[in-house]
């Protein structure tokens, strides 16, 4: 089975790459680890952020949105000092700041899925939304977490047996 290049390098990425990259995701913890991962993986390789996944959601109290927006600087502090996850100041203060997007989000559209359900099909539009929505998130990491998340389609190689453009 011909897979994206990226995949390749061990087997929990080629299982993230066939089970979970791309699929689209409506659980809203679910949506908020995701959108979590690929602010810490912004700089890194997504195998770094992957290897570490059970890590970040112990440390992050298993992405439980309303857990995390009520974190304090004790636990930043216990997050700066958890070897296990990445130790990067503004992306914990971030994820924690985002959190609390979340919890808004999902308070005034009735879940974070719906918020993002309802945004633009324009998919640059959609990325400039969510750049501006949360803390520390770029246009590249709005596009992986869309793909990641499958409210676009995953930019899968020519090749691999899941493009869309792939025959076969």
């Amino acid at each position: 089975m011909i897979r994206c290049k990226w995949s390749e390098e061990s087997e929990l990425l080629q299982d993230y790459h066939d089970n979970e990259w791309g699929e689209p995701v409506n659980d809203d913890q679910k949506l908020f680890e995701c959108l979590i991962l690929e602010l810490f993986q912004s700089g890194l390789s997504w195998r770094t952020i992957l290897h570490k996944r059970d890590n970040f959601r112990k440390a992050f109290s298993h992405f439980q949105i309303e857990s995390v927006k009520n974190y304090s600087e004790a636990d930043v502090e216990r997050l700066l000092l958890d070897a296990g996850i990445v130790r990067h100041r503004k992306k914990i203060e971030a994820a924690i700041k985002n959190a609390s997007v979340v919890s808004e989000i999902a308070a005034q559209y009735g879940s974070f899925y719906q918020y993002l359900a309802q945004l633009p099909d324009n998919v640059e539009e959609k990325k400039k939304i969510l750049q501006k929505a949360f803390h520390h998130f770029g246009m590249t990491t709005a596009e992986s977490f869309l793909e990641a998340t499958g409210f676009i389609p995953a930019s899968h190689d020519l090749s691999c047996h899941k493009s869309l453009k792939n025959p076969s």
